[in-house]
């Protein structure tokens, strides 16, 4: 053994536990008989119907896992290696800020100012209703909303979007105590975005207008998403292409809870163009508090009131009352402040100035006046001697002094407003014209004027007025056209109807030597640092004779020296002009009317007033006399 360490030993084990493991060295070499009879076989523990069940079911199962896979991964595969993708990237809109709009001088109008959002991303919100009642709870509770208000907003969010939005403008504390909560709470998205403030004090907010919620439209058209705002009215929705701005987007990589882990790609937003008035912002702030008073002294809301650059149409001032706070449209739109407005029978979202149809009363007669002149049907020396008015058959037509007015020509005619001139120029009668102009000559001198279509200003929500006809009379009514309708259209009343603006450019006409423009605000824009200077247009030109104009500018400036707007006398510099009273109802105190231009021989501005059932008492005078007296004492 020593010598072959590999040779196996033979003998006895010195192991005493194994000892005797080999006393039986041939045990198993031969099959005991007598044991068999002992032995048991080995039985079943599963009957062969339970095991052709279980075979079933599992078959099945097997099936049903197979089918399923096939349906996840070749059916749907790509949608949902999408929605993965969706959870592993989430696009964040970085806003853009909208243009700013400045008056002529470079005063701002319109601010941009940053605000905390809160949106809530539908898809992370808690499953378990505990949960997610909690954090409703815990949000309400910070924003001081009543309880269910969170889960009422987002259901009236648009649910195609990624996150909705809930709250606007936040307060700092509040927004601080969100951002801590949303660390918690992965569907909080507390963002900081600007939003749109208007100046109260300047009452522009017919003028600028305001913006609303895109609707579906507005998304197709790509440049929107689901929480943008986009102009509804105004200069916002005029000019909204420039001054929209194009927003930045930022990809970030989240995790499963949408939880932030890095940047993967940013692109910077674009700010929007600029806009340049030709608003005078003191003018338009002095327009708009003189109307305030006036509307608090005599207790008449309603009014309308236009300032215009005779040479080029630009628009200095303009103001409509009742107005409203554009602001209120800047956040989730509050429901009984937006009812209060709607429902206020004093329609304060009217923009009086162009979308207010009214007779126009005594300012027509410079229409009729200056057809009349045109036409050849009178010269500067035709006179009528107003004794109170005209009786054709059994109707009156009077004079607004009772007693008449004397013998008038057309200077007087304009300066006193004589009405009983104006039924003979217009119709005729028996005692100084067997004719007159006729209903049609005046409705085409109308037109001439700009009346009867819209001025094309850039704003929205302007009418075009109404100039009747004999036709449309007879459709309309079933009646022929008769003596007395010409007479009442012959001094503005009866069925025509203008605007305000629309009194502004036919004043203008007279005012700039026999050309007015087309009435516009902006003056220039700025885009990607391309300025655009807006071109003035020319509205009316060339409608009367250098002679018959000058006729009616003297009538004009004899109004404020000997007729019926002396009190514009106070004025440092020249004025002329032409009041006007409209009845529009038997029951109701008629509209009150000035329109004027200044200085008389070297005009710069339009002044055009209107006062809804001011009557007779010369409240429009009123106003532009103010304004006047303010404007050129500068």
């Amino acid at each position: 053994m020593k010598d072959n360490p590999f040779k196996i030993q033979e003998g006895s084990v010195r192991d005493s536990s194994i000892n005797n493991f080999l006393n039986d060295r041939n045990s198993g070499d031969y099959l005991n008989v007598d044991d068999v009879g002992k032995s048991q076989q080995l039985g079943r523990f599963f009957s062969n119907e339970r095991i052709r069940i279980l075979f079933l079911l599992f078959s099945v199962l097997l099936f049903v896992l197979f089918t399923r896979a096939v349906y996840l991964q070749m059916i749907r595969g790509s949608y949902y290696r999408d929605v993965a993708e969706g959870n592993r990237i989430r696009s964040d809109v970085i806003k853009a800020n909208r243009g700013l709009i400045y008056d002529r001088f470079g005063n701002l109008m319109v601010k941009n100012i940053s605000y905390f959002f809160l949106y809530i991303v539908p898809a992370a919100i808690p499953e378990d209703e505990l949960a997610k009642q909690k954090m409703f709870n815990e949000v309400s509770k910070i924003l001081e909303l009543e309880e269910g208000e969170i889960e009422i907003r987002i259901e009236e969010g648009n649910v195609e979007a990624d996150k909705v939005l809930v709250y606007e403008n936040v307060s700092y504390e509040a927004a601080i105590r969100l951002m801590i909560l949303s660390e918690e709470q992965p569907s909080l998205n507390v963002r900081h975005e600007p939003r749109r403030q208007y100046l109260e004090n300047l009452g522009m907010s017919h003028m600028i207008g305001f913006l609303g919620a895109v609707t579906d439209e507005d998304i197709k058209d790509r440049r929107y998403g689901f929480n943008d705002r986009i102009g509804k009215t105004g200069l916002e929705y005029m000019y909204e292409t420039t001054l929209k701005g194009r927003d930045g987007i930022r990809e970030i990589e989240v995790d499963a809870l949408f939880r932030e882990k890095s940047i993967l790609s940013m692109s910077d937003p674009e700010d929007g163009g600029e806009l340049v008035l030709t608003i005078d912002s003191k003018a338009q702030e002095k327009l708009h508090q003189i109307m305030l008073d006036n509307a608090a002294r005599y207790d008449l809301p309603k009014m309308a009131a236009v300032v215009l650059d005779v040479e080029d149409g630009g628009v200095l001032a303009m103001g409509s009352l009742p107005t409203f706070d554009s602001n209120i449209f800047t956040t989730i739109l509050n429901k009984e402040d937006y009812n209060k407005i709607i429902n206020d029978e004093n329609k304060p979202l009217l923009n009086r100035v162009i979308g207010g149809a009214y007779p126009m009363g005594s300012i027509f007669k410079t229409i009729v006046a200056s057809a009349a002149l045109e036409e050849g049907v009178i010269d500067r020396n035709f006179t009528v001697r107003s004794t109170g008015g005209i009786e054709v058959g059994n109707s009156f037509f009077p004079d607004w002094r009772l007693s008449g007015h004397g013998l008038t020509d057309i200077y007087w005619a304009l300066a006193d407003s004589v009405n009983t001139f104006f039924y003979s120029i217009g119709g005729g009668n028996n005692q100084w014209l067997s004719l007159g102009l006729g209903a049609d000559k005046i409705v085409a001198y109308a037109q001439k004027f700009g009346l009867g279509t819209v001025t094309n200003i850039d704003l929205t929500g302007e009418v075009d007025g109404f100039l009747p006809s004999k036709d449309w009379k007879q459709e309309t009514f079933g009646e022929r056209w008769y003596l007395g309708d010409t007479y009442n259209l012959s001094i503005g009343q009866g069925y025509m109807l203008s605007t305000p603006l629309q009194a502004g450019v036919l004043m203008s006409y007279f005012a700039n030597d026999g050309t007015a423009y087309q009435p516009h605000f902006v003056k220039e824009t700025t885009e990607n640092q391309n300025i655009t200077v807006i071109e003035p247009q020319i509205a009316l030109t060339n409608i009367i004779s250098s002679d018959n104009l000058n006729t009616i500018r003297r009538g004009l400036r004899m109004a404020v020296t000997d007729g019926t707007a002396q009190s514009l006398q106070s004025v440092p510099v020249k004025v002329a002009g032409k009041t006007g009273t409209a009845q529009f109802n038997r029951n109701k105190t008629p509209h009150s009317w000035f329109a004027a231009f200044a200085p008389y021989d070297d005009a710069k501005i339009v002044v055009v007033a209107l006062v809804e059932e001011g009557g007779d008492r010369g409240l429009a005078v009123t106003i532009v006399r103010e304004f006047m007296e303010w404007y050129f004492s500068k």
